[in-house]
């Protein structure tokens, strides 16, 4: 059959790596570089040049088995990572991490604070309530900050730990998470093990060289069926094919076409979608956020000791304007074991821009943005995968991270005859009313 696959990230990668073993395929991406979220920069910094990721960065084998099998699969070489988190708020003035009781009190006068002994009760209440109450179903139903409220949870602990944490997950203004689903927020935390201390539960790891070491493998093995710089405008359904309409004004006839890029994206090239693809594809919704790698250390805690993976800055005393996301700042050199004595950052949705002396590149991403009508949309969208010949994949369908993206694109090519020898479990199967193998 003749496939192709709308969008480079790890979903359309994925798929079209599949794909391509039993299927004729071409793989399309509209801006000039494939890899999506992937997106590794070569920093050239005196006489120094690192490769930087600024997008995706690191996984686990326990929650990314996909990821980890492809990464074995193609021979990608991947290290530990070291993972931790640090809060930074009040511009400076209020700072902890969270790796050791020396982390926890880096301001001594904390340890006599009864809010801040207040609050981390309430971080350990958190661990030990919330696998509870998913678990008796005593969540189901509410926002994170109906439960939040119901179970009596302070406002520091809302401000300070929780809202901050969760924005920074999410990459979503933290404020909005009380409108997060409590149940899915809890099954995050529970499925990536974070209820097990304040430090990271898990090995974490990293692409060595980069994540771009992995996509340019995938494209090597795709060759002259990968094309970039290639837009698609349009997709209908035509005499039981698929006819996409390119940005230089061809076109091309396909037996199925997988849009492997967000759901708003594909919901405006699809030009003949009835009332329920409709109704589902546009229940999914983005935010913008921009990432900066640079060298600014004052983008970081002001106390060094507090500097971690992941640092969460918020210039105000409180979580303030509910649209203002919480700046943060991944420190590379920790997530990545980067070759160098220079430290590099990663600033996402900084409230402020780097000294421009010390930016080396800047990116605008879109993640996906979750609420109870997203969930709701997730949990019917295979009603609609293979109609007509349209398959959906993407981070988007499950909790916006990398693993997430590749299992629905290998998912889909499951559907497609091509599941690949080293998938791990993807789900139920996807299934057509026609048969695909006769096709």
């Amino acid at each position: 059959m003749k496939i192709a696959v709308v969008g480079s990230g790890a979903a359309g990668l994925g798929a079209a790596l599949a794909l391509s073993d039993r299927h004729e395929v071409l793989l399309f991406e509209k801006s000039g570089r494939f890899g999506g979220h992937a997106n590794t920069v070569v920093a050239e910094v005196g006489d120094e040049r690192v490769a930087v990721d600024t997008g995706f960065i690191v996984y686990n084998d326990a929650n990314y088995p996909n990821l980890s099998a492809m990464f074995e699969h193609l021979g990608t070489p991947t290290g530990p990572s070291d993972m931790s988190f640090g809060f930074s708020l009040d511009a400076g003035r209020f700072e902890y991490a969270c790796d050791n009781l020396d982390k926890i009190f880096a301001q001594r006068l904390n340890a006599f604070n009864p809010r801040f002994i207040n609050g981390f009760r309430d971080v350990m209440r958190f661990v030990k309530l919330a696998p509870t109450d998913l678990a008796s179903g005593a969540l189901s139903g509410l926002t994170l900050g109906e439960w939040l409220t119901r179970r009596r949870f302070g406002a520091w602990f809302r401000e300070r730990f929780i809202l901050p944490m969760g924005g920074a997950i999410w990459s979503t203004p933290a404020a909005r998470m009380l409108e997060f689903p409590a149940a899915n927020f809890v099954s995050f935390f529970a499925n990536h093990d974070l209820f097990t201390g304040l430090a990271a539960a898990m090995q974490w790891r990293t692409v060595t060289g980069g994540a771009k070491t992995y996509v340019d493998a995938i494209i090597d093995h795709l060759s002259n069926r990968a094309h970039r710089g290639v837009g698609v405008s349009a997709a209908r359904r035509v005499d039981g094919k698929v006819e996409l309409s390119f940005e230089d004004g061809s076109e091309g006839l396909f037996d199925h076409v997988v849009f492997a890029a967000h759901a708003p994206q594909s919901f405006a090239i699809a030009t003949d979608l009835d009332p329920r693809e409709r109704a589902l594809l546009g229940a999914f919704r983005t935010t913008a956020n921009r990432a900066v790698l640079h060298r600014d250390e004052s983008l970081m805690p002001r106390r060094r000791k507090v500097w971690s993976s992941w640092s969460m800055l918020f210039e105000g005393e409180t979580l303030g304007v509910a649209g203002q996301p919480v700046t943060l700042t991944y420190w590379m050199n920790r997530l990545q074991n980067l070759p160098t004595d220079r430290d590099f950052f990663v600033t996402l949705n900084g409230q402020r821009e780097p000294d421009p002396a010390l930016t080396i590149a800047a990116f605008d991403y879109q993640h996906p943005a979750y609420d109870e009508a997203a969930f709701a949309a997730q949990a019917r969208m295979d009603e609609i995968q293979g109609q007509g010949g349209y398959w959906y994949a993407g981070a988007w369908l499950g909790w916006g991270f990398h693993e997430d993206a590749l299992r629905t694109g290998l998912r889909v090519a499951e559907a497609l005859d091509a599941r690949p020898p080293w998938a791990r479990d993807l789900g139920p199967s996807l299934t057509r009313e026609f048969d695909v193998a006769a096709e």
